[in-house]
């Protein structure tokens, strides 16, 4: 059924964004011979999924995530290649997630789309009716699913492999790596390990959020054909209709609940169904969706701000006058990533003047990036130009003025210029005409760096220590922050 060629076209998808795991290591090592034992173990049958990996989550809300192994990975990325082409062509256009450009931002863009269409432009009132699932993954009956694939599979070696992928049971052999505390915290109607043998699917597979949409396809194929909703989406297992007057909302609601009963054995979670004016906001895919504009979600950015206060805590401490600021590279780093990815999101909605708050609020950000375009570049860094050591000294004193700025020089520190001048009358230290190519320069060894320091602090002068990293770059070394002790008064 399957040739080397597919399987390890699959294996190169799998590993993408994977490639320095543990698993895709061990699996890397002996890559051909891998791939060859699982190759022949799917087209004689015998292949069987191996120990998954238990895990679980607290944030957005609490999960049980089951992760499989890196080779049946593989043959999910396989399976999804099989089935995906033929899918795509049944799938409704304003289905999302885990479809090709058809995310979050997508979905929040089609949304808006279609309140300017229902309300001409904001002319008239249209309402919407929001909707979704109760535990949908644990309440996917796995014989139901199966039935729906088959449909469209004619070919009985992939009908076998989508009977060993969708009836295997992760609970009956796994590795449990998050500790029993995060466990309390879920539910029991959300866990596999309550569940019937023939119902649920687990969370972390792309097998799972591909067969998602394969078992609401049904719901999509209702709503369209035979409701006639000319306005509606789903996102996973949340889906919108809009209307030009409640009681057909209410209408297409009772219907939908006993489809989804009799047919996909589903049930409607009540507490999150909303009907309401359009014109009030439509929660959806993280946005607050109107006519004219989107909003980001509060949790979104009561999120983010979580996120920067830790980050404060670990990077900026504050004490009477003095402020330290610590230049951790990984910190730093993650830091970047995570605004880059929070600001990317921001951009989709009517959010400039809160980021420019958020900026105001965390401005410690500012120590170390610029903001340009809803993204944050390195303040810190120098850039390919500055290839020479006169350059970075350049580079520094700019960045960090009425400073003294520290350079490590080997096994010595150094200061040029004014912070020579200022470093010398603070400490006593005799002036050189000349150091490297500046006028005056002033330095010391680095067994006496912590006393220069104290020295420092205790008369509130300001300083840098610019530290080599031991990379090598075109004419000098690197040099990049350490860390700045500033005085407020």
């Amino acid at each position: 059924m399957f040739n080397y060629h597919e399987i390890y076209q699959a294996y190169l998808e799998c590993r993408k964004n994977k490639r320095n795991t543990r698993d895709a290591l061990e699996f890397e090592s002996n890559q051909e011979e891998n791939l060859n034992h699982l190759l022949e173990a799917l087209n004689n049958r015998s292949y069987r999924p191996t120990t998954s990996v238990c895990f679980y989550i607290d944030k957005p809300k609490p999960r049980e995530i089951f992760a499989a192994a890196f080779q049946d990975r593989i043959v999910h990325h396989l399976l999804y290649r099989k089935l995906a082409p033929t899918w795509e062509k049944i799938f409704i256009h304003s289905s999302f997630a885990c479809r090709p450009k058809k995310g979050t931002h997508k979905a929040a863009q089609v949304l808006q789309d279609y309140l300017r269409k229902i309300t001409c432009n904001g002319k008239k009132p249209a309402y919407y009716l929001k909707m979704d699932v109760r535990n949908f993954y644990m309440s996917i009956n796995k014989h139901v699913l199966y039935k729906l694939l088959c449909k469209k599979c004619r070919n009985k070696d992939l009908k076998w492999l989508l009977e060993v992928v969708i009836f295997h049971d992760p609970t009956e052999d796994y590795e449990q790596l998050s500790s029993d505390r995060l466990l309390q915290k879920i539910p029991p109607q959300k866990s596999l390990f309550n569940l019937l043998a023939d119902c649920g699917l687990p969370i972390g597979n792309l097998t799972s959020q591909f067969f998602a949409n394969v078992y609401l396809n049904a719901l999509d194929q209702f709503v369209k054909h035979v409701l006639k909703c000319h306005f509606y989406l789903r996102y996973v297992d949340d889906f919108i209709l809009l209307a030009y007057d409640k009681a057909q909302l209410l209408i297409w609601q009772q219907k939908i609940i006993e489809f989804l009963e009799n047919e996909l054995l589903l049930s409607i979670n009540e507490h999150a169904t909303r009907i309401d004016s359009v014109f009030n906001g439509v929660d959806f895919v993280g946005f607050i969706g109107r006519p004219f504009y989107k909003l980001c979600r509060r949790r979104v950015v009561g999120n983010c701000k979580a996120k920067l206060r830790a980050f404060k805590t670990q990077l900026v401490t504050e004490e009477n006058s003095k402020i330290t600021w610590k230049y951790d590279p990984e910190q730093l780093e993650q830091l970047m990533a995570t605004m880059n990815s929070y600001l990317g999101h921001f951009r989709h909605a009517q959010t400039r003047k809160m980021v420019q708050q958020l900026f105001i609020d965390f401005s410690f950000l500012n120590e170390y990036f610029y903001l340009n375009q809803y993204r944050l570049i390195r303040k810190y860094r120098p850039t390919k130009y500055v290839k020479r050591f006169r350059h970075q000294v350049v580079f520094y004193t700019k960045l960090f003025p009425d400073t003294v700025v520290l350079f490590q020089v080997g096994c010595y520190f150094e200061a040029y210029g004014l912070a020579a001048r200022k470093l010398s009358a603070t400490l006593k230290y005799q002036l050189r005409r000349k150091g490297r190519g500046f006028s005056p320069a002033c330095g010391f060894h680095q067994r006496f760096l912590n006393k220069v320091c104290c020295q420092l602090e205790a008369n509130k002068v300001n300083y840098v220590i610019i530290r080599q990293t031991g990379r090598l770059l075109s004419f000098t070394r690197e040099r990049l922050p350490q860390v700045r002790v500033q005085f407020v008064n």
